[in-house]
């Protein structure tokens, strides 16, 4: 039996926007440097003020699709054990579009959105 969606349940709309600002925060946050998963999670906190604040079960799967993609690349230097990722030419392009987008969506909320 599958679960009714509560489509007035704060939570909901929460997690339907983290689930497509999670994408977009770790293209921001590697832009300027290399980070592991746990700073990774730490860096997108800060950059939304604590609205989007993922789990490693929500992190590691978009990471995954960033890495499919190409947007990302994994890397392991000898130094550190940890797996850190770095923004790749056709990830900064994609940050590009993305930003854009969101430039203009956040401002046409705003406006038209009546509350």
């Amino acid at each position: 039996m599958s679960k009714e969606i509560d489509y007035t349940a704060e939570e909901y709309w929460v997690k339907l926007i983290n689930q497509s600002l999670i994408r977009f925060y770790i293209l921001k946050a590697l832009k300027d440097r290399d980070l592991h998963g746990y700073m990774l999670i730490q860096e997108i906190r800060k950059l939304s003020n604590d609205f989007c604040s993922p789990s490693e079960s929500t992190l590691y799967p978009a990471l995954a699709q960033l890495l499919k993609a190409s947007l990302i690349q994994q890397t392991n230097p000898q130094e550190k054990a940890r797996k850190t990722y770095h923004l790749t030419q056709k990830g900064k392009e994609a940050f590009k579009v993305a930003a854009s987008i969101w430039n203009k969506v956040i401002p046409t909320l705003s406006r038209r959105t009546l509350l």
